[in-house]
C-alpha cells in the first residue's frame, strides 16, 4: 500500500548544536538502513528551503508505515501528515479500486 507522508521537521531553535548535528547524523544513519533493507521510500522530495519531506512510502499497512515512521531519531521533532493512496490506471476516467 502507498502513502503521501508530508513530514515537516520542528527541532527547538534552541536546541544544543551538537545534539543537532548528531541528530541529523542519526537520522540519515536510520533512513539509508530502512532504504537498503526495503523499498519504503519510493519516492522523497525536498521542497527548497523548508526544513520538510515530501515522501511517497510504501508499507503493508498503517501500522508498519507508524511503526517505520517512528524508528526514525528525528520522530519527536516531526509533524506528519498521511494519506493513503489507491493506484489507478494513467488516464483513467474514473479511479474504481479492486
Amino acid at each position: 500500500m502507498d502513502f503521501l507522508v508530508e513530514m515537516q521537521l520542528e527541532v527547538p531553535p534552541d536546541y544544543d548544536p551538537v545534539l543537532r548535528e548528531d541528530l541529523g547524523k542519526r537520522e540519515r544513519a536510520r533512513a539509508a538502513e530502512i532504504m537498503a533493507s526495503s523499498n519504503f521510500f519510493k519516492w522523497v522530495w525536498i521542497p527548497p528551503g523548508q526544513k520538510a519531506r515530501i515522501m511517497i512510502c510504501s508499507a503493508v499497512d498503517a501500522v508498519e508505515l507508524h511503526e517505520t515512521i517512528s524508528s526514525l531519531p528525528a520522530m519527536p521533532w516531526a509533524k506528519f501528515e498521511v494519506t493513503s493512496l489507491v493506484a489507478c490506471e494513467v488516464g483513467a476516467p474514473i479511479c474504481m479500486p479492486n
